[in-house]
């Protein structure tokens, strides 16, 4: 009887382990077309091309998403604890930055993209991932009656994704009261509306302040949407 209950244990020890053993793939350092990015049971769900490192050459963004669903423990609230279990599908940033035909990675991120099942009623909350002036967009969407949008804007410099500007929308579906705010990391300064999103001629009451943190965050220092509070009860 000891001696099967030893190997019971060892069994469901295993299978534990094998449940949250989920790992992402370290995706090719190089590669000379799209196609060979793609790691098996992974797809490519959405891209953009522009320069991003100021050397006139098209550089690449994509996410990409695997194949089903598994158990994610995700953060809210901060960079490092993990409170909601959500089963969906896994999704990676990688941004390739492309010389003499060759793509080369410059960063991979496991994290920062959210999953389909994370905008609410509203369904996948990623709308948009756009390059421009040599910057990348992230643009993101989601809850029911009350709904929020959320904007990220990273620019390399001195060899890392620094967040230099973001914007944060939260308003009411039906009346349309909101709140706005728009962030600008460079200049430490924070612009707020609050009012109505369908009548911003009138009645809008508009603040600015000094942002106070300590550093510029990166994809590294930022983990994901709604895992920095900013200010208190405010999250980005």
């Amino acid at each position: 009887m000891k001696v099967f209950l030893f190997y019971l244990l060892i069994l469901i020890a295993q299978v534990s382990v094998a449940q949250k053993a989920f790992q992402f793939p370290k995706l090719k350092p190089q590669a000379v077309s799209t196609a060979q990015l793609k790691p098996g049971n992974w797809n490519i769900i959405s891209t953009a091309e522009g320069d991003l490192n100021g050397d006139g050459t098209a550089d690449l963004a994509l996410v990409l998403e695997y194949f089903k669903a598994i158990d994610e423990i995700r953060v809210y609230g901060d960079n490092t604890t993990g409170i909601i279990k959500e089963t969906q599908k896994p999704r990676i940033l990688a941004i390739y930055f492309k010389k003499d035909e060759v793509y080369t990675l410059s960063t991979q991120n496991n994290d920062f993209i959210l999953r389909s099942e994370e905008g609410g009623k509203l369904g996948d909350p990623l709308q948009q991932i756009a390059i421009k002036d040599q910057q990348l967009y992230l643009r993101f969407q989601g809850g029911n009656e009350w709904r929020w949008e959320l904007g990220y804007t990273f620019k390399f410099e001195n060899k890392d994704w620094f967040l230099t500007n973001a914007i944060n929308l939260y308003y009411n579906n039906s009346h349309g009261d909101m709140t706005e705010r728009i962030y600008n990391f460079k200049d430490r300064e924070l612009y707020t509306t609050h009012g109505n999103l369908y009548r911003r001629d009138i009645g809008n009451y508009k603040t600015s302040e000094v942002l106070f943190f300590s550093q510029l965050r990166t994809f590294k220092t930022f983990k994901k949407p709604w895992a920095w509070e900013i200010m208190p009860n405010v999250y980005l």
